[in-house]
């Protein structure tokens, strides 16, 4: 998309969001981050009872500069454009929300009866998939806004993702990324920045949801099953809603922020990270009774 085209789509958004009636969201794609949010909040955009924000990342809960402007700036992310249909439901989908805790608390304590969707992929898969994007976002450096010195997420807090990825005489290879990250984790490091692997530790993020909303509240789907089994698990999250099943014989099936590698993981990499996570997620199994298809 060009810089133009950039600038009327703004300039679309911001009309909408100034002129249509806002609404109050009804159930959020809260993450995880490289685990399909993209195509679920595309694909769930199609079905004529679900209403999906604008823009996909409204970013409302784990930035400072978002959250300062209030809950009417918020619910002018969701508009209904179908005038015939009263009674659709509003959505949108920011991967970051899981990973802050805060962000969690935030959506509680406005919004304490939201339904919430996870969305869990294989951790050692997700960490590369992250350093991927991280490393092709150097492309975007000399764009002004993308790479601030500031991380966004709370007032005057140092981007130490910036510093570490960006601002370093070179991008670090994955192997240094992660032997980076786990020292950080070892010494119990309060940077949270950068998390190829902690956010890969999806046990305790799952917990906070569980205990602010509520098990009954948060669906826990797999990236795997999104992939293979797509029309079955978009009615599962129909179910989820309290909508009745559908056909999606409407459904445009197409992915959204898929890449290819330049390169594959290592098999000693691999090896590494699979040796790292299976106590974490040899408890996340245990805690859910059942084993995640991702």
């Amino acid at each position: 998309m060009s810089i133009i085209e950039r600038g009327v789509s703004k300039s679309i958004r911001i009309f909408k969001r100034t002129v249509f009636k806002r609404n109050a969201p009804d159930f959020i794609i809260a993450g995880a981050q490289k685990s399909g949010t993209s195509s679920l909040y595309y694909y769930l955009s199609q079905h004529p009872n679900l209403s999906a924000s604008m823009p996909k990342e409204v970013r409302y809960f784990d930035r400072d500069d978002n959250f300062n402007k209030g809950k009417i700036w918020y619910e002018r992310s969701f508009i209904n454009l179908n005038s015939n249909n009263k009674d659709c439901l509003f959505f949108e989908a920011t991967p970051e929300y899981m990973y802050r805790s805060f962000a969690t608390e935030r959506m509680h304590e406005q919004y304490p009866d939201l339904k919430i969707i996870l969305i869990l992929r294989n951790p050692v898969k997700r960490a590369y998939s992250a350093w991927n994007m991280y490393r092709d976002f150097l492309k975007l450096k000399k764009l002004p806004g993308k790479i601030p010195s500031k991380n966004g997420y709370i007032n005057d807090r140092q981007n130490n993702l910036a510093k570490e990825f960006y601002k370093a005489e070179k991008f670090p290879s994955f192997e240094e990324a992660i032997t980076s990250e786990i020292l950080k984790i070892e010494q119990n490091s309060e940077l949270e920045e950068p998390s190829l692997l902690r956010r890969g530790i999806y046990l305790t993020q799952i917990k906070r949801f569980h205990d602010l909303f509520g098990k009954e509240k948060v669906l826990i789907l797999g990236f795997a099953d999104l992939i293979q089994n797509k029309k079955n698990t978009l009615n599962e999250i129909l179910r989820f809603l309290n909508l009745k099943e559908s056909d999606w014989d409407f459904l445009k099936d197409e992915p959204k922020n898929s890449r290819d590698y330049p390169e594959r993981m290592s098999k000693e990499m691999e090896d590494k990270l699979k040796a790292f996570y299976t106590p974490y997620n040899d408890a996340l199994f245990d805690y859910l009774g059942t084993k995640i298809n991702w």
